[in-house]
């Protein structure tokens, strides 16, 4: 399995945002360790780091929602749309990890990683070039 890493590429050009993004990547980042960890002790360290990844997530997407909703962002309703069916997933996801083996958190992780580094250089692009002119 491949760690997926923070790249500047991925930077929005809106500080507050950029260092939220970063902190998403450095949870997914515990994750990766804890799944390539000790298989001993993954179902308690892969549920303390899902705390706290789940929890950070939907501060942040309420963030940047904020900022999509000041600056008057047309699609802001759409992305919160991803927002909530990433959300729903990841919840759907953690309640099927019953056992917790190693690979249903690989499972997760890559879905993870790849669905907020994909949402980042995609979605997140068009609508930080909508607000940053406005920005003050």
């Amino acid at each position: 399995m491949e760690k997926l890493s923070w790249n500047d590429s991925y930077l929005l050009g809106i500080t507050e945002i950029d260092l939220q993004h970063k902190k998403l990547l450095s949870l997914a980042d515990d994750m990766y360790e804890i799944v390539n960890g000790d298989e001993d002790s993954l179902k308690v360290n892969l549920s303390k780091v899902l705390k706290s990844l789940t929890d950070y997530t939907v501060y942040h997407f309420s963030n940047e929602e904020e900022f999509m909703k000041k600056y008057g962002y047309p699609s802001a309703d759409m992305h919160k749309s991803m927002h909530d069916n990433f959300i729903a997933e990841v919840t759907k996801q953690i309640k099927s990890l019953n056992t917790a083996t190693k690979a249903e958190a690989e499972r997760l992780y890559k879905f993870l990683a790849s669905w907020v580094l994909n949402h980042i250089a995609k979605s997140d692009k068009v609508w930080a070039e909508y607000v940053k002119p406005n920005l003050k």
